[in-house]
């Protein structure tokens, strides 16, 4: 991807830009790969970056900016945002469900030792029936990734590890879901490949 970047249609400046809010989608300049999450300091040079490549008449792009490829399971998570672009509630919602995976596979906590787990999948089971979403075998992260500035991933799992009882750890996941939310609104910008955009279209 960091290799040549063909158009292959006549774009202008700000052509690639899909949504702003919640959260903000762009389409990629390039066919196939993953969706990149980047700050949004990277998205301005690289939307400069390719105004000026436009206006000079250019079909090839040198740049992209600095950014996280989503795979490992934030590839599922990302692409559910996506669908759910237009629909703020539904969007938190599956990031709310985002956490509540990372709980019950990545997490360790005093709940999630008792025979409550077993509500925790029938809620996790519900909500992605509700949301239509799955993520395939091999996935290892749910929650996409933020810049330890903003956002210590190990604060998360620190977190649900306080909770004592079923509705403390849904709080607590639904609080820190929340604030991740947040942050990636208001730092992050995504781009999605056109195959991508086209079949999620």
């Amino acid at each position: 991807m960091a290799r040549i970047i063909p158009f292959d249609r006549g774009h202008q400046a700000d052509d690639n830009l899909i949504s702003q809010a919640p959260l903000e989608f762009r389409r990629g300049d390039w066919l196939r790969g993953e969706i990149i999450q980047c700050l949004r300091s990277e998205a301005s040079k690289y939307q400069a970056h390719r105004r000026e490549a436009l206006r000079k008449g250019h079909r090839h792009l040198r740049f992209v900016p600095e950014h996280f490829s989503l795979v490992g399971g934030c590839n599922y998570t990302a692409r559910a945002l996506f669908r759910w672009r237009q629909e703020e509630d539904k969007a938190r919602d599956l990031y709310r469900l985002a956490g509540l995976m990372e709980c019950v596979v990545n997490g360790t906590c005093p709940v999630l030792r008792t025979d409550l787990l077993h509500s925790i999948y029938k809620t996790i089971s519900e909500l992605r029936q509700q949301l239509r979403v799955s993520w395939l075998g091999g996935s290892r992260q749910f929650l996409l990734p933020l810049h330890a500035k903003y956002y210590e991933r190990t604060a998360f799992f620190a977190k649900i590890c306080e909770a004592r009882t079923l509705k403390g750890l849904y709080d607590i996941v639904e609080l820190e879901a929340s604030v991740q939310f947040d942050l990636l609104a208001t730092e992050y910008v995504f781009y999605l490949p056109e195959s991508l955009v086209e079949a999620e279209l």
